[in-house]
């Protein structure tokens, strides 16, 4: 069945998507293409939690420092943000209404791309929400290291991580993945320490990644010899 299988297979997947992971000098057949394909499923299920910690904290806490500031819960309102950024709030109340749902504030910041987030560092918030919001929304982060700007590189770098992971793109062949692992809990910490904390109870990144692709291998291997 190796033959059909691989095509079943390959079909499903597309053409496409492992043309990504066949041009890789690593990859030795098709026994290979696929082992590296699922170990990059693997990967980018072990990075969710913090990814899926961060967007949340830093959600919260954005909101929660803005609306100290700003004194409204609708801050995101009016003429605080940059029209490309008004737009992503439009098209928040978009799904909004579609969905039937009512227009609170804490409807409208959930539905809102972790890309809206990280554009809120942009240089040209400067003088709109920086420098006054940095030490509310990272209370925990160095002092040293406390500036919009290293917080907009820190949050892009997540934010393309999120996106590649989240749209099924190869991340195996990273060379700075742990590190990026490592950059992704410590920027949690520097919003609230006890989110990195929690999400260790479930994160197998470090144990997925170190691993290695050789477990699946033997796997597909094993997939090709049954009939």
């Amino acid at each position: 069945m190796q033959g059909d299988f691989s095509a079943l297979l390959q079909k499903a997947i597309s053409h496409e998507r492992l043309e990504g992971y066949s041009r890789r000098k690593e990859m030795q057949g098709n026994n290979s293409l696929f082992a590296h394909y699922a170990w990059n499923l693997a990967l980018s299920e072990s990075l969710y939690p913090a990814l899926q910690g961060i967007e949340v904290a830093l959600r919260n806490s954005m909101h929660d420092a803005a609306l100290n500031r700003f004194g409204s819960a609708t801050w995101f309102e009016g003429d605080l943000l940059h029209e490309r950024d008004q737009r992503f709030v439009t098209v928040a109340r978009n799904a909004l209404l579609s969905a039937g749902k009512t227009m609170e504030p804490s409807r409208i910041l959930a539905e809102l791309s972790f890309g809206f987030w990280t554009s809120l560092f942009d240089v040209r918030y400067e003088q709109r929400l920086w420098p006054w919001l940095l030490k509310p929304v990272f209370p925990y982060m160095p002092r040293r290291l406390r500036t919009r700007a290293e917080l907009s590189r820190r949050l892009n770098k997540i934010r393309l991580l999120r996106n590649r992971v989240f749209h099924h793109e190869p991340i195996w062949f990273w060379q700075d993945l742990k590190q990026q692992h490592r950059n992704l809990l410590e920027t949690l910490s520097w919003i609230n320490p006890a989110m990195p904390r929690f999400i260790g109870i479930i994160d197998r990144f470090p144990r997925v990644a170190e691993t290695g692709c050789v477990p699946y291998h033997e796997q597909v291997a094993n997939l090709f010899l049954q009939p």
